[in-house]
């Protein structure tokens, strides 16, 4: 299938509906955050000893493939929901906006800056009930989106782009606490 048949080329890109609004490009940039801060941080730590395996990727853990692959599909499925919204493919209302913004700022953000402090504390298990508590927070806001604001009202390609962030935000946020709470370290 070519890209016009799916009515998808440069010279086409119509904003429709409210286009790109303060609102989407913070929760774009607060959906962005973790993983590039991920990225930024596995440069800033390579130097440490145990860290030592991040010099080169055949000596990376399966978990860390893991949260890449998962990692890269989700941010993938992300930006296509983001540009299918710019696009006016689907008109987001406010207060769906406003739900997903809390998702990711009260819950992204923190659960992003805990896992962070686990990866490099000598004691991760200390941080472990808060990151539970705060990904089921997290989980709430999702599923509070998906069944109040995108079940009804999403379109199948819609609903391909939220799949695949969830599980490939899932999948990554699994690999990590195997990789931290589970593997050599253990929670013992």
């Amino acid at each position: 299938m070519n890209s016009s048949a799916v009515g998808w080329t440069p010279g086409n890109f119509i904003v429709r509906g409210r286009g790109l609004t303060l609102t989407r490009v913070l929760g774009i940039l607060t959906f962005m955050a973790p993983g590039a801060g991920f990225i930024a941080a596995l440069f800033m730590v390579r130097g440490r000893p145990e860290f030592a395996f991040l010099e080169s990727a055949r000596n990376w853990p399966l978990e860390l493939w893991l949260i890449a692959v998962g990692g890269s599909l989700a941010t993938l499925a992300g930006m296509a929901d983001f540009i299918w919204h710019v696009r006016g493919l689907r008109e987001v209302s406010r207060r769906e906006e406003r739900g997903e913004i809390v998702a990711l700022a009260l819950g992204g953000a923190p659960l992003f800056a805990l896992m962070a402090a686990a990866s490099v504390a000598a004691e991760p298990k200390n941080y472990l009930l808060p990151i539970l508590v705060v990904t089921m927070f997290t989980v709430i806001c999702v599923c509070h989106d998906e069944f109040v604001y995108h079940r009804r009202a999403c379109a199948r390609m819609e609903s391909f782009f939220h799949h695949v962030l969830l599980t490939g935000n899932g999948l990554a946020f699994l690999a990590w606490f195997a990789w931290i709470f589970v593997r050599e370290r253990g929670i013992g």
